[in-house]
């Protein structure tokens, strides 16, 4: 019986130890054509949802339209880091998503330009296709870090 009531109070004193879950905060709510949130915070992770760069620009281009829907993307996520006080250095997770794994040269070659030391973690598949025509749609994963 001791040991019953032992392990009972070992039980109870580690669930009184645990932290309070995170916070949880839609940031960026959804357009009411699409089932998701643009941008969910819980705690000090920032979760975003995929985006693609296309436009009537690119979708004109025949050469180097990758690498210009790479941009588009990585130049409305840094609008965004800032509007949220973060930077790409917050991120720590990266999802890609390519029309063409063909185009897996072209989009290293501008993403890198946002990660030059110290890159987040990063999946990249190939798809059969993406949202309005797009060639890549990108998605991150950030936390606050103390500055």
């Amino acid at each position: 019986m001791l040991a019953r009531i032992a392990a009972l109070a070992v039980v109870l004193a580690v669930l009184a130890c645990q932290a309070p879950p995170p916070d949880r905060e839609t940031l960026h709510s959804r357009a009411p054509e699409r089932p998701y949130s643009g941008v969910v915070r819980a705690g000090d992770t920032y979760y975003f949802a995929g985006k693609v760069g296309v436009s009537d620009e690119t979708r004109a281009m025949t050469e180097g339209r990758t690498a210009a829907e790479v941009q588009n993307i990585m130049e409305a996520f840094g609008e965004l880091f800032a509007e949220l006080d973060l930077d790409f250095s917050d991120v720590v997770k990266g999802d890609v998503f390519l029309a063409d794994v063909n185009d897996y040269g072209a989009l290293n070659e501008v993403y890198g330009e946002y990660f030059p030391s110290d890159p987040p973690a990063r999946t990249t598949v190939a798809v059969a296709a993406l949202p309005g025509g797009a060639n890549v749609e990108i998605a991150f994963v950030a936390v606050r870090t103390v500055r």
